[in-house]
């Protein structure tokens, strides 16, 4: 794969990456109501406080990816950054998995969601300047 080739796939998973922080992390976890939190299968905790800094940090995130997005090759630490949080978030979801339990779909698709995002990124890196 050519490095051009390797840029426009990598714009493509940065914008499906911002997509997926904004609409099913970021947003519901920092702004959205009980009843459609209840919708995703998940509650509200007590206090919420914990769970609307971890919207505020994805919403962060979805900054940083922009950035990306705009210039892969200034800014590769960015990219080389989701693929360790995003295998970190992995490894975090497979332990809770093994030791309590997952049984809520979003979640698992979650976890779907960023092994694929860490093996793209990781993938489609792009080479240094």
């Amino acid at each position: 794969m050519t490095e051009t080739t390797k840029l426009t796939w990598l714009k493509r998973v940065i914008i499906f990456k911002i997509l997926v922080v904004l609409l099913l992390w970021g947003l519901p976890t920092w702004l959205a109501p009980e009843s459609f939190l209840n919708l995703l299968g998940e509650s509200l905790p007590q206090p919420p406080f914990y769970m609307r800094i971890f919207g505020g940090v994805q919403m962060g995130l979805v900054f940083l990816y922009w950035f990306a997005y705009q210039d892969p090759l200034k800014n590769r630490d960015i990219i080389r950054y989701a693929v360790i949080d995003n295998m970190l978030s992995l490894l975090t979801m497979m332990g809770y998995a093994f030791t309590i339990g997952i049984t809520n779909p979003t979640v698992w698709l979650s976890a779907g969601l960023v092994l694929f995002f860490a093996i793209a990124f990781y993938f489609l890196m792009p080479a240094q300047a």
